[in-house]
């Protein structure tokens, strides 16, 4: 990464970690330490996706006088806010000791394991900053050190579980991901709605604050209903109003075993629905996975025979409500065998690889195209004339012609194709892809009788 772009990421991460500061200084009730502290939860995951810019000394320099600067500019006592920003420092930088070699999914939040992992990165590091933030929070509020260090290992932890998945869960950079299949309008809103519901009758039926665990069974039907994201964004809003609303009730030490208690019933129950989620998740990208990989050729890549017929079956469904015209292509390498003879079969497999390549760079996006076997694919044009689907044909055999191939040995090595096309002017629902797949393995052969490296278009239909 280039040094401006390093200057631009630095001071970006330094004015998110200073509005974060701010806006826990704004919940921090009076005299004692703020309910809901952001900023070492953003700092933790600018340090995980960023580490290489922010973990080097000016980095580290330039964070630390961030948390000072907002706590100064708030009218806290110098050496008091110096205190405090080493301990939220070196709790940050421990809790990414213990994640960052952690896998990808793990640590946004997708791994079946990924809210145990938050919660022993987030208890180590609230263990970490209480030793050294719970001496001062105890100096500066003129509390007994238990209390003040009790104080802030449960708000830390309490804090962590709350926002940490969240901002583990946003996306960092766009990436491609399998489909995931569409749920009706009742299974996207009935979860939302129910965690509303049961949020809203536990503050009028319960204690001041409402009962902790009364929402819990509507959160793990938002954690098999949505993403993760979702998921994590509900989860947080959910128990992030439970504790402002709970530091309207005297959130201070003089209430320290109730609080210390209410935090800590708030870490563990965030478990529950964040650790389904993230099964879930796992489970469903597990299925996506072997859902892909049914329909797709494990060498090349491309749709294999079984999920080249289904998709081909609709696009011919969808044409023949339309009368539209379809053509299909059968395409064989040339000599294949003489390849994988001459050179191994790893340049054969290299060679196929190469070719699909060749020809998906090519084909339009609308068309299908798949390995039927061996040395054998096939393409479908839909809305296509018999002239542009022979002209297509000829580009391809263009395109194998001119391309340059490689044995594993790097040595050049030249390929050609013969293709069969197969044509309909006007589907109809007694076309299948099968019969189709037989007119275009017809002219194929005949392409082969003239020599190779050709193209040949069967009758008119």
């Amino acid at each position: 990464m280039s040094k401006p772009h390093s200057g631009r990421l630095l001071a970006y991460a330094c004015a998110a970690v200073f509005a974060a500061c701010l806006l826990g200084i704004v919940l921090r009730p009076i005299g004692f330490l703020s309910v809901f502290w952001p900023a070492n939860q953003l700092l933790l995951v600018l340090l995980l996706r960023y580490p290489h810019v922010l973990l080097q000394p000016l980095g580290m320099a330039a964070i630390f006088v961030s948390y000072v600067a907002a706590d100064v500019l708030t009218g806290s006592n110098l050496w008091v806010s110096t205190g405090f920003s080493v301990a939220n420092m070196v709790g940050a930088v421990s809790a990414w000791w213990v994640m960052h070699k952690h896998s990808k999914r793990d640590l946004q939040m997708e791994g079946q394991f990924s809210a145990l992992l938050v919660l022993y990165g987030s208890g180590v590091a609230a263990t970490v900053s209480a030793a050294i933030g719970g001496p001062v929070s105890a100096y500066a509020f003129s509390v007994p050190l238990l209390k003040g260090t009790m104080m802030w290992w449960t708000g830390e932890w309490m804090n962590a579980m709350i926002l940490l998945p969240f901002l583990l869960a946003l996306p960092s950079a766009r990436k491609a991901t399998l489909p995931q299949e569409a749920l009706p309008l009742p299974a996207i809103v009935l979860p939302a709605v129910a965690v509303v519901a049961l949020e809203a009758a536990s503050y009028a039926v319960g204690a001041k604050i409402g009962s902790l665990a009364f929402s819990l069974p509507a959160l793990l039907w938002c954690a098999l209903s949505y993403r993760i994201l979702t998921t994590t964004i509900i989860t947080m809003l959910v128990f992030a109003t439970k504790i402002i609303i709970a530091s309207w009730i005297d959130f201070t030490p003089m209430h320290f075993v109730d609080v210390a208690t209410f935090r800590l019933g708030v870490t563990m129950l965030i478990l529950g629905p964040l650790s389904v989620a993230g099964a879930h998740a796992a489970r469903s990208e597990l299925l996506n996975r072997l859902r892909y990989q049914a329909h797709h050729d494990s060498l090349t890549g491309v749709l294999s025979r079984n999920g080249f017929v289904q998709a081909s079956s609709l696009v011919l469904q969808r044409l023949a409500h339309e009368r539209g015209s379809l053509a299909v292509l059968m395409l064989d390498l040339d000599h294949f065998k003489r390849v994988n003879d001459t050179h191994g079969h790893g340049t054969g497999d290299h060679l196929l690889c190469e070719f699909a390549r060749t020809v998906v760079h090519t084909l339009r996006p609308q068309d299908v195209f798949g390995r039927i076997g061996g040395e054998e694919f096939a393409v479908v044009l839909p809305h296509i004339s018999a002239q542009d689907a022979a002209t297509i044909a000829e580009r391809l055999c263009l395109a194998v012609r001119a391309g340059k191939f490689q044995t594993l040995s790097n040595e050049p090595l030249s390929a050609t194709v013969s293709i069969g096309v197969a044509h309909v002017a006007q589907l109809s629902p007694r076309d299948s892809i099968e019969n189709l797949l037989r007119d275009a393995d017809v002219a194929l052969y005949q392409a082969k009788s003239r020599g190779r490296n050709c193209v040949m278009l069967g009758p008119a239909r």
